[in-house]
């Protein structure tokens, strides 16, 4: 368990690469260095920024373009729809998205969504996107709409979240033949500069400092050699195709996670653009640094549960003391049947349901209870003072 709390805290840090306001600054190699105590002050020329527009036809010379992201900004995600909206005008039909947030074993539900097989929310029930990647899909909604519109595939990425859970626990060494064959059969480990980066974080988190610290890296080099993996297969069966990456910030910076080794399997060199300085800004860690207004998704209306999918139906699992459920008499293992005229038959849908509300909202709720079905209303809260977390079993 301890480990594993070091790998959330190290995913939290692995999504951090964002910034703000509205153009895009001169490659991070253009500054000019100066010195204070010996320590490298870095200076960029506000007056010769350039835009998007301006560096897209070299972006567009690339075969591969990185766009960092913290996850949780949605200005980040802004950022990365007009990197691809820019780039598509370029590469046309060769283009494609490479996603960290899915899973490579749930492709084929992103080609149904793009060919207008299935629709938004079968999608995201087909990828599991609030059990395997959690963070609000209103973020990344812009992008996916984008792809199908423009019917641009998308392609997962990333090792199932099983096999780096198992990996912080066995190390690679330790997984099974058939786990071990979800992975690619060579993980460069050369890279001291990542390595020396990853058992920083590691150590940052851990009371032990030194146990574990070789699993926490093994499952690093898992996550992002899996993903260069994937793209590069990809890559390799499309031979004219060109491929923008969304990741975390921690995934792309200095291109030592997995930029450097998706060039070493194609053969190419990645355009890195970070979404963040993120302190000391140097040449090393990208090619360039988008700047744009901060901006927020609008707040939604909060209910104050936490739910989980049974074979009954949404059952609340817990109930916030503070939150409009405990005010209007909801209880502890009610069944959401419908919210106003919305039937309930997973979690999702009452994600989707509220992504349309607001704080102060009033809405209809119907509840089963001891095999009785009763209608209480109720007015929608903001920010909890608990947070709970809708999932899938």
């Amino acid at each position: 368990m301890k480990q594993l709390s070091v790998i959330l805290l190290f995913i939290i840090y692995f999504g951090m690469s964002g910034c703000s306001s509205n153009k895009l600054l001169s490659p991070a190699s253009k500054s000019s260095i100066a010195t204070l105590g010996g320590a490298a002050i870095t200076a960029i020329d506000l007056k010769n920024l350039q835009s998007l527009a301006s560096i897209t036809p070299a972006l567009s010379k690339r075969r591969t373009v990185f766009v960092g992201e913290i996850h949780t900004s949605y200005a980040d995600h802004l950022n990365q729809l007009a990197v691809i909206k820019n780039l598509h005008t370029y590469w046309k039909k060769n283009t494609s998205i490479g996603l960290e947030m899915v899973q490579q074993p749930y492709q084929s539900y992103l080609d149904k969504y793009i060919a207008g097989e299935i629709n938004e929310r079968e999608m995201l029930l087909g990828i599991e996107w609030y059990d395997r990647w959690a963070y609000d899909y209103r973020l990344y909604r812009p992008i996916f709409e984008y792809a199908q519109k423009n019917q641009i595939p998308l392609v997962a990425l990333n090792v199932p979240k099983e096999l780096t859970r198992r990996i912080t626990k066995v190390g690679i060494k330790g997984l099974s033949k058939k786990e071990r064959a979800q992975l690619p059969a060579y993980i460069d480990r050369n890279d001291k500069n990542y390595n020396k980066r990853i058992s920083s974080v590691f150590s940052q988190h851990s009371k032990t400092k030194s146990k574990g610290v070789n699993k926490f890296l093994d499952a690093q080099l898992a996550w992002d050699e899996g993903m260069a993996y994937a793209a590069a297969n990809y890559l390799k069966k499309h031979p004219k195709s060109k491929m923008i990456i969304i990741a975390g910030g921690g995934h792309v910076i200095n291109a030592g996670g997995i930029p450097n080794r998706l060039d070493r399997m194609i053969g190419s060199k990645s355009a890195v653009i970070l979404n963040n300085a993120n302190g000391a800004l140097k040449a090393k860690q990208g090619d360039y640094l988008l700047d744009s207004p901060a901006k927020k998704l609008p707040k939604v209306g909060r209910i104050g549960i936490a739910m989980k999918n049974t074979d009954s139906g949404v059952k609340i699992s817990m109930v916030s003391p503070h939150g409009a459920a405990k005010k209007s008499g909801i209880k502890k293992d009610d069944i959401i049947v419908m919210l106003n005229k919305t039937k309930i038959l997973d979690a999702l849908d009452i994600r989707l349901f509220m992504e349309k509300t607001r704080p102060n909202d009033v809405i209809k709720i119907s509840l089963k209870r001891n095999n009785k079905v009763f209608i209480k209303s109720l007015k929608l809260g903001g920010k909890p003072k608990s947070t709970f977390k809708m999932h899938r079993k």
